[in-house]
This record gives structure tokens, sequence and C-alpha cells, in this order.
């Protein structure tokens, strides 16, 4: 049987901390923007999992702004930074667990995130799971963030496998829509959107406790049909 492996984005999908991300987006737009732009559900599937350069040139031609990236990605963390001092993050329910049974079936896996790697490290380190993802490609390492497939495309040369052999779990329009540009497997979580919204996703399930090895082999192998919704409710 032909190897296979997994991507995982971080926030709202291995770690509960999607809530506390969009959090220190909103403080730092405002903020940068001195008020100018106000949070909607349209901006918010605009931004969400956008890396920072796309976000400020939003910004900056949508409101006459001329923020600069590296600033305001730095401010963006030192919000980060504050929100989970007063609202900790978690591990997202059954994220481990599976992290665990895909270490036992020695199947690859990774985290590919539009974040910045100091905030993902910062992540790791508050959830005591830096030692368990060797496999690690952030916003730093591409030149343009999702929904451009690169940020994927690489992550499958780092587990050196074919982007037609990895499934994808991803919570986001952005990370849905790159995950599908690099042809790969994509799942998308429900939380920050609704199932609706992650239409475009081949699956859509409501927690990775629902995902075992057998289903993964599944759905690599083509044995259920395409954008069925597992554990609807």
């Amino acid at each position: 049987m032909a190897p296979f492996g997994v991507i995982f984005d971080a926030d709202g999908v291995l770690f509960d901390s999607e809530r506390q991300s969009l959090e220190a987006l909103r403080l730092a737009v405002e903020q940068v923007s001195h008020g100018k732009v106000a949070f909607s559900p349209d901006l918010l599937g605009f931004l969400c999992g956008r890396d920072d350069g796309s976000i400020i040139e939003l910004l900056n031609k949508s409101h006459g702004l001329a923020v600069n990236t590296a600033q305001f990605r730095q401010f963006k963390l030192e919000c980060y930074r504050r929100v989970v001092a007063g609202d900790p993050i978690a591990v997202a329910p059954g994220a481990l667990d599976l992290v665990n049974s895909l270490a036992a079936a020695s199947i690859p896996y990774a985290i590919a995130t539009a974040a910045i790697r100091a905030k993902l490290d910062l992540s790791l380190a508050t959830l005591d799971l830096s030692h368990r993802f060797p496999v690690i490609t952030s916003v730093d390492d591409v030149s343009a963030g999702k929904p451009d497939p690169e940020i994927f495309l690489l992550t499958a040369k780092r587990l050196s496998l074919s982007p037609s052999r990895i499934i994808v779990f991803e919570d986001s329009i952005n990370g849905i829509a790159a995950a599908n540009r690099a042809g790969m497997f994509s799942v998308g979580v429900v939380g920050t959107f609704s199932r609706e919204t992650l239409s475009q996703a081949r699956q859509v399930i409501v927690s990775l406790r629902q995902v075992t090895v057998p289903l993964l082999h599944q759905w690599i192998n083509g044995q259920t049909n395409p954008t069925q919704e597992i554990g609807a409710t």
C-alpha cells in the first residue's frame, strides 16, 4: 500500500486557539488602522488563514494606510501573547489522540500554518507539544501564504511525499483552497466557519475525535464519497 501523510493547520485545528488568534488579529488591525477597519463576516472570511503581508496589502489599499508588514507582524504577536495570558489556549479535542495514532502507525505528519514561526512556537511551548512535530512549515518559509498552495507543496517535499498522497486538515476557507490547489485531500474542520462555508473541502468533520487511522486509509484510497460530511449533528 502506497504511503501517505497528514498535514495539520495549527490554530483552529490542532489547537483550540482560533478565538484568541482572531482576537489578537482584531486588536492589531484596529490599532494599525486607527479604528477605521471594523471586523465583519466578509472581512473575517478574507483574512482568516492569510499571511500578514496579504492582510497589510488589503488594509493599505482599502484604507489609504502605510502600515509596515514587519511592524504589524510583531505587534500582532504581542497582542497574541497578551490575549493568551488572560485566555489560555488548549489542545483541540481529539488532536493529541490522532497524532499519537499516526505516530504508532508510522504515518508521517506535519504542521503547515499561516502563522509566523514565533507564534507557533509560543503555542507549542504553552501546550508542551514542541517535541511532537519534527516537520513544521510556517509562513516564514514561503513567499506566498494561503490560499496559494506553496506552503503545502513545500511541506509535501519535506515529508518526501507526493501531494496526492497527503490529507490536509484545515478550518479556514483560504486553507481549504490552498490544499485543493496543491492537489491534496482536503478536510474541513467546523468551528471557525460553518459546514456550508467549508463545502469546497473533500470531507467535512466537526472534530478530530471522529478521525481514525482506518478512516484516513479510506479517504486517501478513494473509498468514501467526495464532499461527505462526517459526524453531522
